[in-house]
């Protein structure tokens, strides 16, 4: 039996899903090798902060808060940053190739 085409948003929603699974195990197991325990726990805390900044504060102050403390503190973390480009990298390049090999399968590219 024949598998039905596809079109484009479900396409685009298999890229999406296929490369944020791949990100999400590739972000995990990078951080495991580059980022230390203290590392991590800093971070999650900074995480919960901007969270719970977002709820308590206007829209404005936070955004403010965001753009001059928050993304300089996470991006002044070369392992951090290390990590989320790593795995960001290789989740696109994974979609992009199961996604062709797809395609190609299915005959429509």
């Amino acid at each position: 039996m024949p598998t039905p085409q596809l079109n484009l948003p479900q396409q685009f929603g298999r890229f999406l899903i296929t490369g944020v699974l791949v990100f999400i195990v590739a972000f995990w197991g990078t951080s495991m090798i580059f980022l230390s325990a203290q590392d991590a726990h800093r971070d999650l805390s900074a995480v919960s902060l901007i969270l719970k900044s977002s709820i308590h504060q206007p829209f404005t102050t936070w955004l403010h808060d965001l753009e001059t403390a928050y993304m300089p503190f996470f991006l002044r973390q070369a392992p951090l940053m290390a990590c989320y480009l790593i795995s960001a990298t290789l989740a696109w390049l994974t979609a992009f190739v199961f996604d062709g090999r797809i395609l190609r399968k299915e005959n429509a590219l």
